[in-house]
């Protein structure tokens, strides 16, 4: 299979996967891309964000649609939920109702996930070029960073915080585990154990962020998170620079670089590497794991720093430079795991491969200079893909597949080729 096959396979995958009706929920139509037919049929967000940045090559109309349909679940006040069932349904799995202040009808989370949005809006303006789509959707997506900003920063540090590990995107990342013990010294039935804990104590709180925020029971600045969250603020800048909106965009560019040097002041250890803050106290998760690389993707990290990450912890091979990389977790971590038996027994994001996560670093990677690096990843990405398909994620030593089958984010390879 060549780089055209790929594209053909990346589009049947996305088409595969692609959902379209009326909701009864709220009676406006939708048209996504699930994760995985059968096994996540709804629409995730970050999930959604990553298949429009493929759709951009492949069908800029339905890549707008897919924003578009992010966008109809928002409520009045920018809040956008992690996860959508658009579908109509006469029961949800119970975590749906754990996630929701709904007792009858849990279509939409209070959870929110790394928000990728500007950053997949930025993607598909530069290839479709549609002026009157930016403009309509753009209200929105400030409305959306606003709503973090003011209602997930509760110290006022400018990085915003999560209070469940599904906000992250990653749900039983290990760094988690030191906010879980005892139960997560009992490996991931523990962490699940304690998950479902902070369901409970989330959903008899109504969501209520300022009571969540006051127990710290799960209060989380994460690394990728706000990684993730300025580079959306910088990609927001530069598209309202487009619009001409100069005032507006150096406001979100100042707001960006504020949110940057919070992370790489705040979040730095002498080891170089860069750990998520957990409770009131603002201690560190030191528990090595990708998110510890992920300043590498910011545009104001120094050339001093991303080589650190880089030399003496990405192409270490005791820690992230593996046959297939990167891994979730640094090889060298007790929790380090790269294979897989199933959520309960092993976990997720506990040592496999994913594809969105190299995805993510490649920009970094790229955008710093280090383009041999970038290339052997994307390379190595593309193995995997033609070898296995379209899967969750891989093994980083072996390459095998693992998780959902035909898994539509996996397609953002095509991105990394393009």
């Amino acid at each position: 299979m060549d780089e055209t096959d790929l594209l053909e396979a990346a589009h049947r995958q996305l088409q595969a996967n692609r959902q379209s009706g009326v909701s009864p929920w709220n009676g406006q139509p939708y048209s996504f891309v699930c994760p995985s037919v059968k096994t996540y049929p709804f629409q995730w967000f970050w999930d959604s964000c990553f298949h429009a940045v493929v759709w951009s090559h492949l069908d800029p109309a339905q890549a707008r649609e897919e924003l578009r349909t992010l966008l109809r679940a928002q409520r009045a006040d920018g809040f956008i939920p992690h996860r959508i069932a658009w579908q109509g349904r006469i029961a949800f799995p119970y975590r749906f109702y754990l996630h929701s202040n709904s007792p009858l009808r849990p279509w939409r989370s209070e959870l929110i996930q790394p928000a990728v949005l500007a950053i997949a809006l930025e993607a598909v303006h530069a290839r479709s070029g549609d002026a009157a789509f930016l403009t309509e959707v753009l209200p929105g997506v400030e409305r959306y960073y606003r709503w973090l900003a003011e209602n997930r920063d509760p110290d006022g540090d400018n990085l915003i915080s999560i209070i469940h590990p599904y906000e992250s995107g990653l749900d039983h990342k290990p760094a988690y585990d030191v906010l879980f013990r005892p139960l997560s010294q009992a490996g991931p039935p523990g962490v699940r154990m304690a998950l479902r804990g902070i369901d409970v104590v989330n959903r008899m709180c109504r969501y209520n962020l300022r009571l969540i925020f006051n127990l710290d029971r799960f209060n989380v600045e994460d690394v990728l998170v706000n990684c993730v969250y300025a580079q959306g603020l910088a990609s927001l800048s530069r598209l309202l620079r487009q619009q001409g909106d100069d005032a507006k965009a150096e406001s979100y560019a100042r707001w960006a670089e504020r949110v940057e040097q919070a992370i790489l002041t705040k979040c730095r250890e002498p080891d170089g590497l860069f750990y998520d803050l957990y409770s009131r106290r603002e201690r560190k998760a030191k528990t090595k794991t990708v998110t510890c690389l992920f300043p590498l993707i910011l545009d104001s990290i120094d050339r001093q720093t991303a080589e650190r990450l880089v030399k003496e912890h990405l192409l270490n091979e005791a820690e992230f430079w593996l046959p297939y990389p990167l891994p979730t977790v640094s090889r060298d971590e007790p929790a380090f795991n790269p294979s897989f038996r199933s959520p309960a027994q092993s976990g997720l994001w506990r040592g496999p491969t994913w594809v969105c996560i190299n995805w993510f670093l490649v920009r970094g990677l790229r955008k710093h200079g280090f383009e041999d690096v970038a290339t052997h990843i994307v390379a190595k990405t593309k193995e995997l893909v033609l070898q296995h398909g379209f899967r969750e994620f891989y093994n980083p030593l072996t390459g095998e597949p693992h998780g959902a089958e035909g898994f539509a984010w996996s397609t953002l390879v095509v991105d990394m080729l393009v």
